[in-house]
């Protein structure tokens, strides 16, 4: 009885021995899981850093290409618009010609010969199908007889004085033009000035 409590003892604590190996083992692999999860979980923190990193950089970078785009259909449209400009500077000069042809007309030999009258018509008619093309394109002329002078648009070649109010043009010696907002040529002006 002895020997078979003996054994007993021994069969028992090979089961106690068996149990806490296994439960070491469990413990151990407890742990491993532990430190895995706490790996992937710092792991999975890094990447939505990176994540949120990229996010913000691809933000930037689609304003940045929208400006882009926006600056660029800007120039683009105002190259478009203002492309003609060496051309109307040019063509402006004929206009005026065309002016002071019609003011220069001698209006008794007009009215007494019809062919010099059809040769008149025929200049006003030209000056103004050409003041048409400028305006669909638009140019536009700048007269500015008895306004206030503008020195964005004007500029005074000579002063006179004059009762009237200060700086009004008196004269107009040679006509400016525009296109849109944009200056081509300034109108040669004379203006006024207080008499003293």
């Amino acid at each position: 009885m002895q020997q078979e409590d003996l054994q007993n003892t021994v069969e028992d604590l090979e089961t106690n021995k068996t149990e806490e190996t296994e439960e070491i083992d469990n413990i151990d692999i407890k742990q491993e899981k532990i430190d895995v999860l706490e790996i992937v979980n710092k792991k999975n923190a890094d990447l939505e850093l990176v994540i949120e990193d990229l996010n913000r950089k691809l933000l930037i970078k689609a304003a940045d290409i929208e400006n882009l785009r926006k600056r660029h259909k800007g120039e683009i449209d105002k190259s478009h618009k203002y492309a003609i400009s060496s051309f109307a500077s040019d063509i402006t000069i004929v206009a005026e010609q065309l002016f002071l042809a019609e003011g220069n007309m001698p209006k008794e030999e007009i009215s007494k010969n019809d062919k010099v009258q059809n040769f008149a018509d025929a200049i006003i008619m030209t000056k103004k199908e050409l003041l048409k093309t400028l305006e669909k394109y638009q140019i536009s002329r700048i007269y500015p007889l008895n306004q206030k002078f503008d020195h964005n648009f004007h500029e005074a070649i000579s002063r006179v004085d004059d009762d009237g109010e200060e700086n009004v043009v008196k004269q107009v010696v040679q006509a400016g033009y525009k296109i849109s907002d944009r200056l081509i040529k300034s109108a040669l002006v004379v203006v006024s000035t207080q008499k003293k």
